[in-house]
This record gives structure tokens, C-alpha cells and sequence, in this order.
């Protein structure tokens, strides 16, 4: 599943490559999740410019010039293509496609047709983005958190927004904290210890893949991580990579990282 740093990267480009243009048509493929009717989706979107395309958490959300918004959730297998129109039949698993009056067009494809579309979505209270999280916010959510496993409690979007296995799992590794540690018993030097490796994990990954995959805006790309890769077998530091699954999710650490319970 595409993380934060991924989806920085993907809206960057969208927005390079979109904003500005007219939207032409809309067509909903009756795979995915989608909150309104095909024909309102349409209504809202055609004849509108795109200004603006933005990372919100783990989604992507489009800006259109008459106010209208459209949030994309890509879940686990879901995927942005950039193409023409004379090419949307090539399209694979298609669950949405918007063209534009130059004769481009943006798709979000599927396979597992999982990925969910939402139009105009209602304004609440979004947990504070991982990019944006301070120590006392983190030291907070720890507190009202005190049985959670620090790990479970970096995947909860609810929580903080953008964190997802891969990179929760470096995280924890750049703060030398274990997976399996109790957020309730995280002294506080600890806590500050995460929350100076949250944003520095992340921005060192968007780094990363901006010299490495400057186009994307589909894919994961994971080749720069320091634990959380198959077949690694050492932590740049020389430790045994230990894989164990915790909190249901496939877990990379090692024996470096203290264990708080």
C-alpha cells in the first residue's frame, strides 16, 4: 500500500502535470467504491479546471476551480496512470477515468478494485499529519494510548495520518525503539527520540524517491530502506534483521531497539 512518502511524491506530479486543465469527461467503471451516483460524480467534475492536487494522509485529493472535491484512497493495489485517450482501452482494471480537453487523461486502476473514491467529502477532525506531529502531540496520544503497541499506534490513522508498515517499521528502527513496545511505558526521552525520527524518516524518503523515481505516480518503491526490506539480511549498523508478525502486520527490526513494557 502506498505510504506518505510515496503520495508526496504521486501529488507532486499529478499537479505538475494536471493543474490547469479542463475536465472533459468522467467515467466511474463500476469497480471500487465511489460515496455518490456515477452520473453526480460527472455532474460535479465536468467542464471544471483542476487546481490543485494535495496528499491528505494516506489519499490523494483533487481541487477543481468550482469548488468541487475528489479524494482517492488507492488501498493496497490501487494506482494513478497518466495516458491519452486513444489508450484508455489499454487500461487494465480501471476504476475511474477523467479526460481532459488537450486529449490526456488520468486513470486510477485496481486490480482488486478496493480503491475508494470520494466526492465532497465532509469536513471532521483529521488526526494530525505524521510530517506535521510534535512530541507533545505524540507524548498525548501515548497517554490516552498507554496499553496500545507503539507500533499499532503509528498505523492508526485515525491517530496520525500517512504512517503505514513500511515506513512505521523504519521509524521505529531510527528511534531504536521496538515494535512490540507498550506506548504507555515510552519514557520521555524515547517519546522525543520518535517523534524526531518520524519526520526525519519520511523527508529523507521523499528524498529518495524524487532522485531515484522522479515521475512516478504509481508503485512502491522500497530499495533505500534500512530494515523493512525482504531478503535483507543486516541493518546498515550490522545487526541481525529479525521479521516477525506483530500488531497482524509483517514486522522488520532488530535487537538494537529497546524494548519499553
Amino acid at each position: 500500500m502506498p505510504e506518505l512518502p510515496d503520495l508526496t511524491i504521486y501529488a507532486e506530479n499529478l499537479a505538475r502535470k494536471l493543474t490547469g486543465k479542463k475536465i472533459a469527461t468522467v467515467s466511474f467503471h463500476d469497480r471500487g467504491r465511489l460515496n455518490v451516483a456515477p452520473d453526480e460524480l460527472s455532474a460535479a467534475l465536468i467542464g471544471a479546471k483542476v487546481t490543485a492536487v494535495r496528499r491528505t494522509g494516506k489519499q490523494v485529493s483533487f481541487q477543481a476551480d468550482n469548488g468541487a472535491m475528489l479524494r482517492v484512497h488507492l488501498m493496497l493495489t490501487g494506482g494513478f496512470v497518466l495516458t491519452s485517450t486513444e489508450h484508455l482501452d489499454r487500461l487494465e482494471a480501471p476504476v475511474v477515468t477523467v479526460t481532459f480537453n488537450d486529449g490526456s487523461a488520468l486513470a486510477v486502476s485496481d486490480p482488486k478494485g478496493w480503491a475508494t473514491l470520494t466526492l465532497n467529502p465532509q469536513p471532521e477532525r483529521e488526526a494530525p499529519d505524521a510530517l506535521e506531529l510534535s512530541a507533545d502531540q505524540l507524548q498525548q496520544l501515548c497517554a490516552k494510548q498507554p496499553k496500545a503497541l507503539i507500533k499499532a499506534l503509528l498505523l492508526d490513522q485515525a491517530l496520525i495520518g500517512g504512517i503505514g508498515n513500511a515506513y512505521a517499521d523504519e521509524i521505529l528502527w531510527e528511534a531504536r525503539i521496538s515494535p512490540k513496545s507498550v506506548a504507555g511505558k515510552l519514557p520521555p526521552e524515547a517519546v522525543s527520540a520518535l517523534a524526531r525520527a518520524i519526520p526525519a524518516v519520511l523527508k529523507d524518503a521523499i528524498s529518495e524517491l524524487r532522485k531515484r523515481h522522479p515521475d512516478m505516480v504509481a508503485g512502491e518503491y522500497r530499495e533505500f530502506l534500512k530494515v523493512h526490506r525482504p531478503g535483507l539480511k543486516q541493518s546498515p549498523t550490522g545487526a541481525p534483521v529479525i521479521k516477525e508478525n506483530i500488531s497482524s502486520k509483517q514486522t522488520y527490526y532488530t535487537d538494537e531497539q529497546q524494548l519499553y513494557k
